[in-house]
Protein backbone atom coordinates (compact mmCIF):
# COMPACT_ATOMS: atom_id res chain seq x y z
CA UNK A 1 0.00 0.00 0.00
CA UNK A 2 3.13 2.28 0.20
CA UNK A 3 4.81 1.38 -2.47
CA UNK A 4 5.58 4.56 -4.86
CA UNK A 5 3.88 4.68 -8.24
CA UNK A 6 5.77 3.88 -11.36
CA UNK A 7 5.48 6.27 -14.37
CA UNK A 8 5.88 3.28 -17.25
CA UNK A 9 5.63 -0.09 -17.18
CA UNK A 10 9.15 -1.34 -17.76
CA UNK A 11 12.52 0.26 -17.76
CA UNK A 12 13.09 1.06 -21.67
CA UNK A 13 17.16 1.24 -20.28
CA UNK A 14 16.95 -2.60 -19.01
CA UNK A 15 16.15 -5.33 -21.55
CA UNK A 16 15.44 -8.60 -19.01
CA UNK A 17 17.00 -11.82 -20.07
CA UNK A 18 17.66 -15.12 -18.01
CA UNK A 19 19.90 -13.72 -15.62
CA UNK A 20 22.00 -16.80 -14.54
CA UNK A 21 23.98 -15.32 -11.96
CA UNK A 22 21.30 -13.46 -10.25
CA UNK A 23 19.33 -14.86 -7.31
CA UNK A 24 16.27 -17.11 -7.79
CA UNK A 25 12.93 -15.46 -7.39
CA UNK A 26 11.94 -16.02 -3.86
CA UNK A 27 8.44 -18.22 -4.23
CA UNK A 28 7.72 -16.74 -0.44
CA UNK A 29 7.22 -13.01 -1.70
CA UNK A 30 4.88 -13.93 -4.18
CA UNK A 31 3.54 -16.83 -6.82
CA UNK A 32 5.33 -15.56 -9.84
CA UNK A 33 3.66 -17.71 -12.15
CA UNK A 34 0.07 -17.20 -10.58
CA UNK A 35 0.64 -13.50 -11.24
CA UNK A 36 2.02 -13.69 -14.47
CA UNK A 37 -1.41 -15.24 -15.51
CA UNK A 38 -3.41 -12.57 -14.03
CA UNK A 39 -0.99 -9.53 -15.72
CA UNK A 40 -1.92 -11.77 -19.72
CA UNK A 41 -6.20 -11.79 -18.33
CA UNK A 42 -5.51 -7.73 -17.86
CA UNK A 43 -3.64 -7.06 -20.89
CA UNK A 44 -5.96 -8.42 -23.06
CA UNK A 45 -8.79 -7.23 -21.76
CA UNK A 46 -8.22 -3.72 -21.38
CA UNK A 47 -4.71 -2.64 -20.72
CA UNK A 48 -2.62 -2.55 -24.04
CA UNK A 49 -0.36 -0.19 -22.91
CA UNK A 50 1.12 -3.46 -20.44
CA UNK A 51 1.48 -5.89 -23.24
CA UNK A 52 5.69 -5.46 -23.85
CA UNK A 53 6.04 -5.76 -20.02
CA UNK A 54 3.80 -8.70 -19.54
CA UNK A 55 5.46 -10.82 -22.42
CA UNK A 56 8.72 -9.93 -21.30
CA UNK A 57 8.04 -10.92 -17.38
CA UNK A 58 6.14 -14.51 -18.76
CA UNK A 59 9.13 -15.23 -21.25
CA UNK A 60 10.95 -16.36 -17.83
CA UNK A 61 8.07 -18.12 -15.80
CA UNK A 62 9.84 -21.37 -15.72
CA UNK A 63 13.34 -19.89 -13.37
CA UNK A 64 12.92 -16.36 -12.73
CA UNK A 65 15.28 -14.87 -10.92
CA UNK A 66 15.64 -10.97 -8.75
CA UNK A 67 15.56 -9.16 -12.11
CA UNK A 68 12.08 -10.42 -13.07
CA UNK A 69 10.60 -9.87 -9.25
CA UNK A 70 11.66 -6.39 -9.62
CA UNK A 71 9.97 -6.27 -13.25
CA UNK A 72 7.13 -7.17 -11.59
CA UNK A 73 6.97 -5.23 -8.60
CA UNK A 74 7.43 -2.12 -10.91
CA UNK A 75 4.77 -3.34 -13.39
CA UNK A 76 2.36 -3.86 -9.94
CA UNK A 77 3.53 -0.14 -9.46
CA UNK A 78 2.56 1.31 -12.38
CA UNK A 79 -0.80 -0.13 -12.82
CA UNK A 80 -1.33 1.41 -9.24
CA UNK A 81 -0.82 4.46 -10.13
CA UNK A 82 -3.02 3.87 -13.20
CA UNK A 83 -5.72 2.56 -11.64
CA UNK A 84 -8.20 5.59 -12.70
CA UNK A 85 -6.94 5.09 -16.42
CA UNK A 86 -8.59 2.84 -19.38
CA UNK A 87 -9.70 2.90 -23.00
CA UNK A 88 -12.31 5.51 -24.14
CA UNK A 89 -13.99 3.94 -27.02
CA UNK A 90 -15.25 6.55 -29.43
CA UNK A 91 -16.82 4.65 -32.46
CA UNK A 92 -16.21 6.31 -36.06
CA UNK A 93 -18.51 6.25 -38.88
CA UNK A 94 -16.45 4.55 -41.01
CA UNK A 95 -16.75 0.40 -40.54
CA UNK A 96 -13.59 -0.79 -41.74
CA UNK A 97 -10.19 -2.57 -40.09
CA UNK A 98 -7.03 -0.55 -39.62
CA UNK A 99 -4.57 -2.71 -38.89
CA UNK A 100 -0.74 -0.87 -36.99
CA UNK A 101 2.17 -3.17 -37.08
CA UNK A 102 5.62 -2.44 -36.14
CA UNK A 103 8.78 -4.91 -35.08
CA UNK A 104 12.01 -4.51 -33.51
CA UNK A 105 14.92 -6.00 -35.73
CA UNK A 106 16.89 -8.12 -32.60
CA UNK A 107 16.28 -5.43 -30.06
CA UNK A 108 16.71 -7.38 -27.15
CA UNK A 109 19.77 -9.10 -28.31
CA UNK A 110 22.49 -9.53 -25.84
CA UNK A 111 25.65 -11.64 -24.69
CA UNK A 112 26.54 -13.13 -21.88
CA UNK A 113 29.07 -10.66 -20.17
CA UNK A 114 30.96 -13.51 -18.54
CA UNK A 115 31.20 -15.78 -21.20
CA UNK A 116 31.04 -14.08 -24.37
CA UNK A 117 28.65 -16.55 -24.88
CA UNK A 118 25.23 -15.34 -27.29
CA UNK A 119 21.71 -15.84 -25.49
CA UNK A 120 19.76 -16.96 -28.51
CA UNK A 121 16.68 -16.48 -26.76
CA UNK A 122 17.24 -12.72 -27.13
CA UNK A 123 17.95 -13.68 -31.19
CA UNK A 124 14.36 -13.02 -32.38
CA UNK A 125 12.84 -9.82 -33.24
CA UNK A 126 10.41 -8.76 -30.99
CA UNK A 127 6.86 -7.48 -32.96
CA UNK A 128 3.33 -5.99 -31.88
CA UNK A 129 0.40 -4.70 -33.65
CA UNK A 130 -2.97 -3.14 -33.03
CA UNK A 131 -6.55 -4.00 -34.74
CA UNK A 132 -9.43 -0.93 -34.88
CA UNK A 133 -12.67 -1.42 -36.20
CA UNK A 134 -14.80 1.52 -36.32
CA UNK A 135 -11.99 3.60 -34.82
CA UNK A 136 -11.45 1.00 -31.05
CA UNK A 137 -9.11 -1.15 -30.83
CA UNK A 138 -10.66 -4.73 -30.28
CA UNK A 139 -7.24 -6.97 -30.26
CA UNK A 140 -3.69 -6.16 -29.57
CA UNK A 141 -0.24 -8.08 -29.35
CA UNK A 142 3.20 -7.68 -28.22
CA UNK A 143 5.29 -10.88 -29.03
CA UNK A 144 8.68 -12.20 -30.42
CA UNK A 145 8.93 -13.54 -33.69
CA UNK A 146 9.15 -17.28 -34.58
CA UNK A 147 11.50 -16.79 -36.31
CA UNK A 148 15.01 -15.08 -36.69
CA UNK A 149 15.26 -12.37 -39.01
CA UNK A 150 18.33 -11.30 -41.05
CA UNK A 151 17.48 -7.36 -41.42
CA UNK A 152 15.18 -4.90 -40.50
CA UNK A 153 13.04 -5.15 -43.48
CA UNK A 154 12.37 -8.86 -42.83
CA UNK A 155 11.56 -8.16 -39.44
CA UNK A 156 9.09 -5.60 -40.50
CA UNK A 157 7.88 -7.76 -43.49
CA UNK A 158 7.06 -10.80 -40.91
CA UNK A 159 5.55 -8.85 -38.86
CA UNK A 160 3.36 -7.82 -41.10
CA UNK A 161 2.31 -11.25 -42.51
CA UNK A 162 1.64 -12.34 -38.95
CA UNK A 163 0.00 -9.59 -37.85
CA UNK A 164 -2.51 -10.40 -41.53
CA UNK A 165 -2.95 -14.16 -40.63
CA UNK A 166 -4.65 -12.98 -37.46
CA UNK A 167 -6.74 -9.89 -38.87
CA UNK A 168 -8.11 -11.97 -42.21
CA UNK A 169 -9.63 -14.49 -40.16
CA UNK A 170 -11.61 -11.84 -38.04
CA UNK A 171 -12.52 -10.02 -41.34
CA UNK A 172 -14.13 -13.07 -42.32
CA UNK A 173 -16.38 -13.80 -39.17
CA UNK A 174 -17.38 -10.06 -39.97
CA UNK A 175 -18.32 -11.25 -42.70
CA UNK A 176 -20.33 -13.86 -41.91
CA UNK A 177 -21.77 -12.12 -39.34
CA UNK A 178 -23.45 -9.82 -41.44
CA UNK A 179 -24.76 -12.79 -43.56
CA UNK A 180 -26.91 -13.64 -40.90
CA UNK A 181 -28.27 -10.84 -40.39
CA UNK A 182 -26.09 -8.47 -38.00
CA UNK A 183 -25.94 -4.93 -38.37
CA UNK A 184 -22.24 -5.05 -39.15
CA UNK A 185 -20.70 -2.55 -42.02
CA UNK A 186 -17.50 -4.14 -43.38
CA UNK A 187 -15.48 -2.66 -45.83
CA UNK A 188 -11.81 -3.01 -47.08
CA UNK A 189 -9.37 -3.21 -44.58
CA UNK A 190 -6.82 -0.16 -43.92
CA UNK A 191 -3.37 -1.59 -43.52
CA UNK A 192 -0.81 0.04 -42.25
CA UNK A 193 2.87 -0.85 -41.52
CA UNK A 194 4.64 1.51 -39.56
CA UNK A 195 8.71 0.89 -40.83
CA UNK A 196 11.44 2.45 -40.22
CA UNK A 197 12.54 5.14 -42.83
CA UNK A 198 15.08 2.36 -44.13
CA UNK A 199 13.13 -0.47 -44.64
CA UNK A 200 10.69 1.03 -48.08
CA UNK A 201 11.41 -2.40 -48.58
CA UNK A 202 8.63 -4.14 -46.07
CA UNK A 203 6.08 -1.62 -47.74
CA UNK A 204 7.95 -2.80 -51.58
CA UNK A 205 7.67 -6.64 -50.87
CA UNK A 206 3.98 -6.30 -49.30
Amino acid sequence: PNSTVADTPSLATKILSRHLDSPRHEPDHFDYRSVVGKMNHLEKSTRPDIAEAVHQCARYCSDPRKEHTEAMKRLGRYLRGTATKGIIMRPGDLQSFECWVDASHAGEWQNEVKTCEPDSATARSRMGYTFMFANCPILWASKMQTEIALSTTEAEYMALSMAMRELIPLMRLFEEAKQRGLDVDVNKAVVKCKVFEDNEGAAEIA
